[in-house]
């Protein structure tokens, strides 16, 4: 196993990579925490072709649109914040 600074993996990180790919264990340390380069399966998103960069950025479009219900949701959140904070307020 191979534990590095993020500055090394940083500066190797191509290397680093393939090593991981390969099935070597590296760690890279980051004051007290410690993340672990593996591979891993791509994710299944369910499109089986790929897509040109239009189809892919209306896709994208899509899941970042705030539907109805989230909408409600927040602005529901935010007027009950607001009253809370006024009722925080001193007269």
């Amino acid at each position: 196993m191979k534990t590095l600074t993020v500055e090394e993996a940083v500066a190797g990180l191509g290397r680093w990579l393939d090593r991981a790919l390969a099935g070597e264990q590296i760690q890279i340390r980051k004051g007290d925490a410690v993340v672990e380069l593996r591979p891993t399966q791509p994710a299944q998103s369910g499109v089986t072709e790929a897509l040109s960069p239009r189809e892919a950025l209306r896709h994208l479009q899509e899941d970042a649109r705030l539907r109805p219900e989230a909408a409600a949701c927040y602005l529901h959140e935010v007027r009950e914040e607001r009253l809370a904070a006024e009722d925080r307020r001193p007269a």
